[in-house]
């Protein structure tokens, strides 16, 4: 394609998004006509059903969506007592996943969970119930998500779990126990405010408390939604753009990921008008239960798993702010490349590097051998909460950021567009061995053992 042809879609791209309001408007309408859409749930089927008549009313070559068979979870009743040193409710939510089980035993704090805290109380959380906050371990080479934290716990011999949020706000933070099974122990989550106060009571002697939880584990049904624009002269090649369309139950999930979902709509409304030019097929995909465990993306995998993916970028964080971050999962040797894109394509603002993150749509595609990168935008914190209002009551229409919704569309449209039409795409595939021995150099095989997910590359 000619420099003046790609010029020309950038220039239409910008005209059909840089003044629109269309990306925040539809993540009104969804929220206000499908709350949470929570995995499993009604709201979440009936959200299926907007998004792809969004995608018909675009006029992409095809929509539809793709049935898959899942574990679901439904909130109930949970209750925290403390027994000792005094008798008290404590308000507390339990974490998706968490079983219908009741336990009670003494409280071991292990503070931001670093693996030295659960070494030096191995003896300690046999029979306990660890309670541990969100913050990022600050003695640690790196992040730990709540998962490998519970893992750690139960492998320990804990028999309950208590997820602390790191930052004040009187909110607890929610997401998933495990990845689509039930947790072997109870799981629940309280604010800061609410940890420390249980701190307080440890100090006047043995904190015991007593958890309750009656939420339902069952079979359910999701679907993601997918709108494509076939290619004209390499059909066969797919460019992937996706982000998680499910969030949780205790919340709009206006940000994680509503935004994130209308960047993929408004890109896809860009695209749409220019059909004729794109010569790879370009498939924009809602994903259903991210939230439980990357379900839905598991699933297009498998089913697509024979097909000629050439890239995939997921905008679950998309969407939110003015810094941008493009993170190659595995690809160290493209970031040169991407960074050079970047620069002529005037958005050298846009940082570039290779970071594996197991905890989101494109984790499945690397694993997989696929190129991939997730993109995000954020606003700069240094918060001990590093999710922000995500996976917190107060992820509300009202945080909603409709111009870095509008920049983001732009920028990932005249992204996609270029992978679409340029001859070759130089990044290469690799295998799921090698992808496999990616994760061990960076020391996150153990990690998905002490979540119970599948290895990469191995035989399960």
């Amino acid at each position: 394609m000619s420099t003046e042809t790609i010029r020309r879609i950038d220039r239409d791209i910008l005209s059909t998004l840089y003044f629109s309001k269309e990306g925040s408007q539809f993540v009104e309408e969804l929220v206000d006509g499908y709350g949470a859409r929570f995995g499993g749930s009604d709201e979440e089927r009936a959200a299926s059903d907007f998004i792809l008549e969004r995608f018909k009313a675009m006029g992409v070559t095809r929509a539809w969506k793709q049935e898959f068979e899942c574990l679901g979870w439904t909130r109930k009743e949970t209750s925290l007592e403390v027994l000792s040193p005094q008798r008290m409710e404590l308000d507390c939510i339990a974490l998706p996943f968490c079983p219908p089980r009741y336990v009670e035993g003494r409280v071991v704090y292990l503070g931001d969970g670093d693996p030295q805290a659960y070494a030096d109380n191995r003896e300690a959380l046999k029979g306990a119930i660890a309670m541990v906050n969100t913050a990022t371990p600050q003695f640690y080479h790196r992040a730990m998500h709540r998962g490998e934290k519970l893992g750690r716990a139960v492998e320990a011999g804990a028999i309950g779990f208590i997820w602390m949020r790191g930052e004040p706000g009187g909110l607890p933070e929610t997401g998933s126990a495990r990845f689509n099974r039930a947790c072997e122990v109870p799981a629940i989550s309280v604010s800061f405010e609410t940890g420390h106060e249980m701190l307080r009571l440890a100090r006047k002697g043995e904190l015991r408390v007593r958890i309750d939880s009656t939420n339902e584990i069952a079979p359910t049904k999701s679907y993601n939604v997918i709108g494509e624009i076939t290619g004209v002269s390499r059909p066969e090649e797919v460019i992937v753009i996706g982000g998680h369309y499910d969030g949780h139950d205790i919340n709009q999930s206006a940000n994680d990921n509503g935004a994130g979902t209308a960047v993929v709509m408004e890109v896809a409304r860009a695209l749409s008008e220019h059909k004729e030019l794109m010569a790879r097929t370009i498939r924009f995909v809602a994903f259903a239960q991210e939230e439980m465990g990357l379900i839905g993306s598991d699933h297009y995998v498998q089913k697509h798993g024979d097909e000629k993916h050439m890239f995939m970028i997921n905008t679950d964080g998309a969407g939110r702010g003015g810094k941008g971050t493009f993170a190659l999962q595995g690809w160290s040797e493209a970031t040169a490349y991407f960074k050079k894109l970047f620069g002529e394509m005037h958005e050298s603002h846009v940082s570039v590097g290779d970071r594996i993150s197991l905890y989101s749509d494109m984790y499945w595609f690397a694993a997989a051998g696929v190129p991939s990168a997730t993109y995000t935008s954020a606003e700069p914190s240094s918060s001990a909460a590093p999710r922000g209002w995500g996976h917190t009551y107060w992820d509300t229409l009202d945080k909603l950021n409709p111009r870095a919704i509008q920049l983001d569309a732009v920028f990932l449209a005249r992204l996609v567009a270029r992978l679409a039409t340029m001859p070759e795409i130089p990044v290469k595939h690799k295998t799921p061995g090698d992808f496999r021995a990616k994760l061990e150099e960076m020391g996150l095989l153990e990690v998905l053992k002490y979540e119970l997910r599948a290895i990469p590359g191995e035989e399960q």
